[in-house]
């Protein structure tokens, strides 16, 4: 609910004016009726100043008068509980609506104005209720749909929660609070790479909302962008600086460490613990970035700390024994990572600590077994597979089974349970993961790699799942082959919906199904040639014949520039460009 608090705003504004039109269209001429209109107009005035003790005032004495419809009582109440909700009196509010709703059952704003009521007061489920009849009475009331996606959220069911706030923004395109909880509706299923273009939405619609800040650093932490990751971080904690303090200062310090900004790290972690004096992960991580830094006596008071707090804690055992390796104290560090294994056996972390300990001694076999074991264990463990290929050691086979055969090298492997990453081993270094939209496990389509000015950039299109009423998703993950990484995850088609991609030199331009456009900034090449698909997948699909899309050259004097094929708007890419 905090993290709308604007659409709230313009919803009780609504209902205000609302009540009074209501008043102005049923009172007579009377004096009584008079008395009503002049209360009811002068409570809507205090509102909107935000008197809300004298607007319930107004309102009461309005209520009071003889012979009022209950036509008009219904409004009154309706603009009451309003005032209410506004002065934290929840209770009372919600009984207003109620009385609102039994003289006026068919009034869409009383339903949505309580179901705002039943979430500040924890009942999400009932809130919805009165969303869904809100949007029954009114199919295009943009504001309910948005706050049923809250709903939906605080109930942890993120993916109803997210076709309400798809709803949302199509009905309120130039509100941000919809981006933003569609946005952390990605968030929460890890559809990172969608969470930044729908949260940056927001941000262009709203540039001093700060729960879209905090959302999108956790979005661009995630995707391993520290830098824009602080940078939200500092825009949220400008523009709130004591919600979520303590979490956007975490944020923020591991933005920092990832980019070995020592000072800033260290200094946002002394500030998580300012706030929280047992925060282990702040020990745990503040710890790891002095010891990189070769601050080693201090990291191992942190990893003390730790273990004050966690006893039986095998990571603080494992840093402190690597910490120690970095200190030339190999004997002691190896006490502390043989602790960690008693702790926890099989750790692929302390596994690999043990065989950089074996290493410094000279004991190469046992650093070896330890190294492929680690590896065995986590696949992902990239310094202990580094480790084996310095010493040309064999390293372990993936043992897991992927998802279908290879397709240029490309195979899809569970890191998690219903986690999914695509790897190539021509590729090292890039591990795409599978931002799924339906029902499903991931399937690779397509691997393309341009030509011309986009030579470096390679374009993996998979499937992404389906839902109903909708049909089968397919995306397509941006990868710059030379930086080895992922610039972006963009749709390619929803159902028998396609997107729209136009190519630049330097710059893609996506529009989703729904018209929403995002921009991916490309690496420009000296070259100026458009970007050309490498042939014809065999079975007919993807690359149909286009016409190659080529900037304006300077021509020598006295002869005109030419130019290839269809100029700007050509659709190099006929599977993108439709």
């Amino acid at each position: 609910m905090g993290r709308c608090r604007a659409a709230k705003s313009r919803i009780s504004a609504k209902t205000i004016v609302l009540g009074v039109a209501l008043a102005t269209a049923v009172i007579g001429t009377s004096h009584a009726a008079d008395q009503i209109l002049l209360r009811a107009r002068e409570g809507a005035a205090a509102m909107l100043r935000g008197q809300y003790d004298r607007a319930v005032a107004l309102y009461d004495e309005a209520l009071g008068t003889p012979d009022v419809s209950k036509f008009v009582q219904a409004s009154i109440y309706s603009d009451r509980g309003v005032a209410k909700w506004r002065m934290k009196k929840t209770r009372e509010a919600i009984d207003d609506f109620n009385e609102s709703i039994q003289l006026a059952p068919d009034n869409a704003i009383v339903y949505n104005n309580r179901g705002n009521a039943l979430m500040d007061l924890g009942h999400p489920a009932e809130a919805i209720k009165d969303f869904d009849r809100a949007i029954a009475l009114e199919p295009a009331y943009g504001a309910a749909f948005n706050n049923r996606g809250n709903a939906y959220a605080s109930l942890q069911n993120y993916d109803a929660a997210f076709q309400s706030f798809r709803k949302a923004t199509a009905l309120l395109s130039s509100t941000a609070a919809p981006y933003n909880g569609r946005g952390r509706a990605h968030v929460e299923r890890e559809r990172y790479h969608a969470a930044v273009r729908d949260i940056s939405r927001a941000i262009k619609l709203d540039p001093k909302f700060a729960a879209a800040y905090r959302n999108r650093a956790a979005a661009n932490f995630a995707l391993g962008h520290y830098a824009e990751a602080a940078d939200d971080a500092t825009q949220a904690l400008d523009l709130e600086p004591e919600t979520d303090k303590s979490a956007l200062l975490m944020l923020r310090a591991r933005s920092n460490s990832a980019q070995n900004r020592f000072r800033e790290g260290v200094a946002d972690f002394d500030k998580v613990l300012d706030i929280e004096p047992k925060n282990v992960a702040a020990f745990m991580e503040r710890g790891e970035l002095l010891a990189k830094n070769k601050r080693h006596d201090a990291a191992i008071k942190d990893f003390n700390k730790v273990l004050e707090l966690q006893p039986k804690n095998p990571t603080a055992y494992a840093r402190r024994g690597e910490t120690k390796l970095y200190d030339r104290k190999a004997d002691q560090g190896y006490i502390d990572v043989n602790i960690a294994l008693i702790v926890k056996p099989d750790d692929p972390l302390a596994l690999r600590v043990r065989g950089d300990i074996y290493q410094a001694q000279k004991r190469t076999e046992n650093a070896i077994a330890d190294y492929q074991k680690a590896v065995t264990l986590d696949p992902f463990q990239d310094e202990a597979r580094a480790a084996l290929e310095r010493l040309r050691a064999p390293v372990p086979v993936d043992s897991r089974k992927p998802l279908g055969p290879p397709v240029a090298g490309w195979v899809i492997n569970e890191k998690t349970p219903g986690r999914y990453v695509a790897t190539n081993p021509d590729y090292r270094g890039v591990a795409i993961a599978m931002e799924m939209f339906g029902a499903g496990k991931p399937k690779i389509l397509a691997w393309d790699k341009l030509k011309g000015a986009q030579s470096r950039i390679g374009l993996l299109r998979y499937y992404a799942g389906t839902a109903e009423g909708e049909g089968a998703f397919e995306y397509v993950a941006v990868i710059d082959t030379k930086k080895r990484s992922v610039l972006s995850i963009e749709p390619e088609r929803w159902g028998d919906k396609a997107a729209t991609w136009t190519w630049q030199t330097a710059a893609l331009s996506v529009a989703d199904p729904d018209g929403n456009i995002s921009e991916v900034a490309l690496q420009p090449q000296r070259t100026r040639r458009a970007p050309s698909a490498r042939g014809r997948r065999k079975d007919g699909r993807g690359f149909r014949g286009f016409a190659q899309q080529q900037p304006q050259r300077k021509a020598p004097r006295k002869k005109r520039s030419r130019r290839r094929g269809g100029g700007q708007n050509s659709n190099p890419l006929g599977w993108l460009f439709r």
